[in-house]
């Protein structure tokens, strides 16, 4: 054989070689996480709050109603959070004052009249409260604003179980699905009379006393972090739904690894994003045992899982019909881990994002606050009928894609 018949067969064989890695690479996956937060929600249909937009109109509803009088004294908390709350909007927004009792009413004149009339204790003087006048009367017409609403939350009207029913769904409607809630609640120094609902009655509170104060607000969910961020700072608690608390969830070791897949390989968690990544190898699949450390009491155990997809010619995650449900989590110890099984089934190539969020649940707050027998003395720093009230708002919001506390991402590459 000649030098150059030796040449072409190299040739050959080299060519031969190289068709054969392409046709092998022809079929590899590769693996390309999303970099950012957006990217991981995207897929799903989630507004990102990563970059939130500073709010430009505000609503401010002060509750005018007789039961409100106790805080009012001079240089009161009630006073302070009013304060408080205008100074902290932004100078180039649009603020408007209302007052709601019976009816809802719009405050005349330039922003200091309108805070001098609700420095006047004989202000508050209307002798029913319905949350639901706001709505009917001013809410429902301004879609771009914040409505911040301070209030004791004691629904004062002839058929006040059934009305806040109604205030839950027409928050639901006004908020469409791209909205937040959060009620911010405090105890602040009251002194003077409260009527009870239960029964009709009147209660004279004392001096060193406090009673329960709220804000509660709402809006599109891009202005969410502005008010946790500078108007949830002045209360002692707060629930909310439409924004998700930061979370230091991270994957952890199963204490047992026998149901795990053999091909389930953990590559690492995302220091900057709440994402775990693995790697799945070729097989079969039916569930992915996964567990969290960081896990908190707030998080709830009830988590919704949704899957979205991208296979190796498509450009962009869709997100797969029926592939997603409800799961529950499992206590490993005390030390913040939980373990759940996430149903997974899908066997072919490419890159899958899971969306897992923990399920809001009430906060043991609410329940503390919360009294269904107002006409007892030692109930007077509680709420009537404040849990069946969230309730209701909860039941409206059930199917709600942001009402969870916190969100974490898989990302599995399946080769």
């Amino acid at each position: 054989m000649t030098a150059r018949s030796i040449s072409w067969c190299a040739f050959a064989a080299l060519a031969a070689a190289f068709i054969f890695m392409l046709a092998v690479c022809a079929g590899c996956v590769k693996c390309d996480p999303p970099t950012d937060l957006t990217g991981y929600e995207k897929p799903f249909g989630v507004v990102s709050a990563e970059a939130p937009s500073p709010p430009k109109s505000f609503n401010v509803f002060i509750d005018a109603s007789r039961s409100m009088y106790g805080f009012t004294a001079p240089n009161s908390k009630f006073h302070d959070i009013i304060n408080s709350v205008i100074s902290r909007i932004p100078q180039d927004a649009k603020i408007q004052l209302y007052a709601f009792g019976r009816s809802s009413v719009e405050l005349e004149g330039d922003l200091r009249k309108m805070m001098h009339t609700l420095s006047d204790r004989n202000f508050y003087s209307q002798t029913h409260t319905d949350l639901c006048k706001p709505f009917d009367e001013h809410i429902q017409s301004d879609p771009n604003s914040v409505n911040l609403i301070i209030t004791d939350m004691v629904q004062s009207t002839e058929y006040a179980a059934q009305d806040r029913a109604i205030f839950a769904r027409l928050l639901r409607q006004y908020l469409g699905e791209d909205g937040f809630l959060s009620l911010m609640a405090t105890q602040a120094d009251f002194q003077g009379d409260y009527y009870t609902e239960k029964a009709p009655s009147t209660i004279k509170v004392g001096d060193a006393s406090t009673r329960p104060l709220y804000c509660l607000a709402f809006g599109n969910r891009k202005f969410s972090k502005f008010v946790q961020d500078k108007i949830g700072t002045l209360f002692e608690h707060s629930f909310e739904f439409g924004t998700t608390s930061e979370n230091k969830l991270e994957r952890a070791d199963n204490s047992d690894r026998r149901d795990d897949p053999e091909s389930f390989i953990f590559e690492r968690n995302d220091e900057d994003l709440p994402v775990s990544e693995f790697i799945l190898k070729k097989g079969h699949t039916d569930y992915l045992k996964v567990a969290m450390s960081g896990y908190e009491d707030r998080f709830g155990k009830t988590l919704d899982y949704a899957v979205a997809y991208k296979g190796k010619a498509d450009s962009i995650y869709t997100e797969l019909n029926g592939a997603g449900g409800m799961i529950q989590a499992d206590s490993l110890g005390d030390d913040g881990r939980v373990s759940f099984k996430v149903p997974f089934n899908n066997n072919d190539p490419g890159e899958y994002i899971v969306r897992l969020t923990f399920r809001k649940t009430l906060p043991g707050w609410i329940h503390q606050l919360n009294t269904d027998d107002d006409t007892k003395a030692e109930n007077l720093n509680k709420t009537y009928m404040l849990e069946p009230w969230m309730r209701f708002i909860m039941d409206n919001f059930e199917d709600y894609k942001h009402l969870a506390t916190t969100q974490y991402y898989l990302y599995i590459c399946r080769k």
